[in-house]
């Protein structure tokens, strides 16, 4: 059983919270979870003990300029997953667009998406402002052909995206956690049938074209690895990006352009932001 480690920081307001997070998703943290106390605003950083023991000394360093660490303890997976499931998963309403729930809740009303994920801590369950924005920007283009979705998590956007009219979704994460939540989210969606997971990189899927690319990482991957979405979308797919702070979006932008991808749309959620780019 693998054995993870809770840091539980302490930041100032929501807003450095949102900061500390991502500077944070830059090393591999799994999933954050996020608290308001009385006196501070509290963010829950899960990762594996054996990551943690090799990056701890340069997280700690970014987390001391914007927060402090109250607390870190050790953890088994399961146990800490089922305490979130019953304790802090709720239903996720996206406007009037979307419902994103555990399948003991109440389905979706008629005419909003209904999406049914299995309640596990891969990044992706819908209460993040990233995930919430890449859904609407996926509603808005109505996707209509194939779709890749990096770094999957949950497989919140696979399952979107193909609710939304693609026809079939390579998933692809470097985390087996997150490629087996996401196999349980098509099931739950009775998607499988649609749906290709795949343990890797981006380079797992060198060669196949696809009409939508979804990327909900961070700053430094998308940067890093914009070549290769742009060599795996069709002329006139879309490009859709999140996991970015409003300072990271020139930065971005300006890297899409380089590659003659044209910025269609732009939306913005508590300083976090997510871009459209067609080809």
């Amino acid at each position: 059983m693998r054995q993870y480690v809770e840091i539980s920081i302490a930041c100032a307001d929501e807003e450095m919270g949102d900061i500390v997070t991502a500077f944070l998703a830059d090393y591999p943290f799994e999933t954050f979870d996020y608290e308001t106390t009385e006196t501070s605003y509290l963010v829950k950083a899960y990762i594996l003990k054996e990551a943690w023991e090799e990056c701890n000394e340069e997280a700690l360093a970014t987390i001391d300029e914007y927060g402090s660490v109250v607390s870190q303890r050790e953890m088994e997976d399961e146990n800490w997953n089922a305490a979130w499931e019953t304790e802090s998963f709720e239903p996720v309403a996206i406007d009037d667009l979307f419902l994103i729930r555990a399948p003991h809740h109440a389905p979706a009303s008629d005419g909003v998406i209904d999406i049914v994920v299995a309640p596990q801590m891969s990044f992706g369950s819908g209460h993040h402002q990233t995930t919430r924005m890449m859904c609407r920007l996926i509603h808005s283009i109505k996707p209509c052909g194939t779709a890749l979705d990096i770094g999957c998590g949950t497989g919140v956007l696979s399952i979107a995206a193909l609710k939304c009219g693609a026809t079939r979704v390579d998933a692809v994460d470097i985390d087996p956690w997150s490629t087996e939540s996401t196999k349980s989210g098509a099931e739950l969606n009775d998607l499988t049938q649609k749906m290709e997971i795949i343990l890797g990189t981006v380079e797992a899927i060198e060669g196949r074209k696809y009409d939508l690319v979804l990327a909900n990482i961070n700053r430094n991957i998308i940067l890093n690895d914009i070549e290769r979405y742009y060599a795996a979308l069709k002329t006139e797919g879309h490009l859709l990006v999140s996991g970015f702070l409003c300072e990271d979006v020139e930065a971005i932008t300006e890297a899409a352009e380089r590659l003659n991808l044209r910025k269609i749309a732009s939306l913005e959620d508590e300083g976090w932001m997510a871009l459209a780019f067609v080809k």
